[in-house]
């Protein structure tokens, strides 16, 4: 029996269970099992958390087993119910992932994150590109024969983003994992399909790794921005319009990245079929 906290983000759904309920090495079974959206529970993706004060452990299974080194709306989900849940009597929390410590606040209803710094460089990202390639912006790799123009980034973890006039649903379903699993990418990568409404919002549709489609994502609103002020597309403060809703990414100038949201508890319980 394992108790366990189901959390949304923007309709990217979480499942939370504290750290000392499993074993170590039973949680990617543990997590393609709970996130089953037919046989198990169903989630984008499962996090196992401990927390000493205002200090918090997590890590991040994808629905497939696989683990993430980051999830922007994670991060918000896992704060909203520390915070909401009296677990954490503070403000601001520090979350440490694989990737590195993350800051949230809480601002009423909304939790602002500092994702910190986004790599660009391609050993940041990883991105296994032409000997000198400093970034990869309006980068052509080789889909099906043709050549796609990619910015591929980090915010935490791998993010190939490209640009669209519409989005279509087979194109989606096609290039998203073939993107996701190119061999430019050695970690595989989150995919990002773009429209550009205007300098400072932008729609965009998520393949995530490990996942598939998904209705948001925290980490690939950031990447979409990154890759939206570096083609010159956008200015550096953007809504980040997504199917569950919107969020909004602020690159600063210091280089931080800050992202900002909702993210609500829906529901606790124990799964029993493990």
């Amino acid at each position: 029996m394992v108790p366990f906290v189901k959390t949304n983000a923007l309709g990217n759904d979480f499942l939370l269970v504290k750290h000392t309920v499993v074993e170590t090495s039973n949680l990617p079974k543990l997590a393609t099992h709970m996130c089953d959206r037919q046989f198990g529970i169903g989630a984008d993706g499962l996090i196992t958390w401990e927390s000493t004060g205002d200090e918090v452990q997590i890590r991040i299974f994808n629905m497939d087993g696989t683990e993430a080194e980051c999830s922007g709306n994670g991060l918000r989900c896992v704060a909203a119910y520390l915070m909401n849940h009296d677990q954490v009597g503070v403000e601001t929390i520090r979350i440490t992932t694989v990737s590195g410590t993350y800051s949230i606040r809480k601002l009423e209803d909304r939790f602002e994150t500092n994702m910190g710094k986004p790599g660009v460089l391609p050993m940041e990202i990883p991105f296994i590109g032409p000997e000198g390639l400093n970034r990869v912006v309006n980068h052509p790799i080789e889909v099906n024969g043709e050549q796609i123009l990619i910015t591929a980034t980090s915010t935490g973890n791998p993010h190939c983003s490209l640009f669209v006039d519409s989005f279509e649903d087979e194109t989606i379903a096609e290039l998203g994992p073939k993107l996701e699993t190119h061999r430019v990418f050695p970690n595989r990568t989150n995919v990002e399909f773009i429209r550009v409404l205007n300098r400072n919002e932008i729609e965009v549709v998520f393949w995530e790794r490990g996942v598939g489609r998904t209705n948001s994502s925290g980490t690939g609103s950031c990447g979409a921005t990154v890759a939206s002020v570096l083609t010159d597309r956008t200015d550096r403060q953007v809504r980040v319009h997504t199917l569950g809703g919107t969020l909004e990414v602020h690159w600063e100038l210091t280089d931080d990245l800050t992202l900002t949201g909702t993210a609500t508890i829906v529901a606790e319980g124990h799964y029993l079929n493990f």
